[in-house]
């Protein structure tokens, strides 16, 4: 309700002379409008029928023609930005209830990501094509369970002024249904730069509370009688603390153009290496040293496992196929290894080739992420030299499982929320690195290795 709204009737295409127009609101006897255009200004909410009647003389005999456009006018706009793993049936439910309570509910749902690490570049693709749903919303309600959104809403908003501006008098709303604390800590960068009225995190159950309730104060105390958790963060409750070092660190990258996503690979880093840790000392597993395997699954998390696998055997075949080639050229070992990092760089460009031409969209890093796997080729041939071919494939084998492993355990949404909320943990790593480093048993693995010796000893 009141936005002005112009009605064009230039494209009809009409015949005859002495053409006239007439616009009509509803039931209404008088027009509107009797030229080509005609403005109005909704003053109450719900349907409203304009009608265009054009009359025209063709032969002298005097041809009308008439057309009715429906307009529905809200007396409020909320702007719901869903996660991808929210379905779309129920998306629909919700903007249905919305519409019979007189509200907009303009729902922005991205598509798939390929890549669960990658989702906030494809927020972000949306919300930069969407910016004119924003105009006009009372409030923006974010439902996903991580910080993806936000970030994605921060720099957008942050790169329109005409979009930051409103953002003082209206509210966010996160709906999550993981812990609610470690939202709000994460979120406490976020609100500094945006700088809303509120963010409120709460549950999926406020969804129909706020479109029913005519203002956000009413709906907090809806909220609180139907007994649904919610926490609010405003300039009373949100301040960056110096003392916690990692986590203003965090705050102020993540405030100042770095995405979430580069900050959630470089903390979960001491992660993987601390797993692999734990692979190679306690259960025995043999891998490549603990950086290729690191290096391995950091690229399968920012690529996909399942395309990281691939340019991965990619990558060795390539490396192995041109070393096997120049057995009888008789070269010095760093040329063979800087032809070989050659070759596999010209095969990589036409495997992203064949991949454009499929419709297989990679981030903007990979080239960087691809190029420092190129060199795990080296390791392989220099293992299949030392120990043969079967060791090298077995190494690699294990290598790769070890860091599927690595991928299946730090890709958990709910442990990188949690650690993006308390960076403090990784220190904790630290830790457990030190009693694996006094570790001093029996791997698993050699327990199979040596029943026999083993029990054997039993025996005696």
């Amino acid at each position: 309700m009141g936005r002005t709204l112009v009605l064009d009737a230039s494209t009809s295409l009409i015949q005859g002379d002495d053409v006239r127009y007439a616009w009509f609101v509803n039931n209404s006897e008088k027009p509107i409008s009797t030229t080509v255009e005609a403005i109005y200004t909704p003053e109450e909410p719900g349907n409203i029928f304009f009608t265009l009647r054009i009359t025209s003389i063709v032969d002298k005999e005097e041809i009308t023609a008439e057309t009715v456009y429906l307009v529905r006018a809200f007396d409020r706009k909320i702007v719901l930005i869903a996660d991808t793993s929210i379905p779309s049936e129920k998306l629909e439910l919700h903007r249905q209830s919305a519409d019979d309570a007189g509200v907009f509910l303009r729902i922005l749902h991205p598509p798939a990501a390929t890549n669960p690490i990658r989702t906030t570049d494809e927020f972000l693709t949306l919300l930069s094509d969407e910016k004119n749903a924003f105009i006009g919303a009372e409030s923006v309600v974010l439902w996903t369970d991580n910080l993806t959104a936000l970030q994605a809403l921060m720099r957008v908003f942050e790169a329109d002024e005409e979009l930051l501006a409103p953002l003082e008098k209206q509210s966010i709303i996160l709906i999550t249904s993981r812990s609610l604390q470690t939202l709000a800590r994460t979120a406490t960068g976020p609100f500094s730069v945006l700088k809303p009225q509120q963010i409120i995190i709460t549950r999926k159950e406020a969804i129909n509370p706020l479109i029913l309730t005519e203002t956000i104060a009413t709906f907090l105390q809806e909220a609180e009688q139907r007994d649904i958790d919610f926490l609010v963060l405003d300039k009373t409750t949100v301040g960056l603390r110096p003392w916690n070092a990692l986590s203003t660190l965090v705050n102020y990258m993540m405030t100042h153009g770095v995405s979430s996503d580069t900050v959630i690979l470089l903390l979960l880093l001491p992660i993987i290496a601390t797993i692999l840790a734990f692979f190679k000392q306690v259960v025995g597993i043999t891998t490549f040293g603990l950086f290729a395997p690191s290096i391995i699954a950091l690229s399968f998390l920012a690529l996909g496992w399942w395309i990281g696998l691939l340019f991965l055997l990619f990558i060795i075949a390539t490396g192995y196929a041109v070393r096997t080639c120049m057995r009888r050229w008789r070269l010095l070992y760093i040329p063979k290894v800087a032809i070989i990092i050659t070759v596999v760089s010209l095969t990589l460009l036409v495997l992203l080739s064949i991949g454009t031409f499929f419709g297989v969209r990679l981030p903007r890093d990979t080239i960087f992420i691809l190029l420092i796997m190129s060199t795990l080729a080296e390791s392989f041939l220099n293992l299949k030299t030392e120990q043969g071919f079967r060791s090298a494939v077995f190494a690699i084998g294990e290598t790769i499982i070890a860091s599927l492993l690595c991928v299946l355990i730090v890709q958990w949404q709910a442990l990188q929320v949690l650690i993006l909320a308390y960076p403090e943990l990784i220190l904790l790593t630290l830790i457990i690195n030190a009693f694996l480093g006094k570790w001093t048993g029996l791997r698993l693995v050699e327990y199979f290795r040596f029943r026999e010796v083993l029990h054997t000893l039993q025996e005696e």
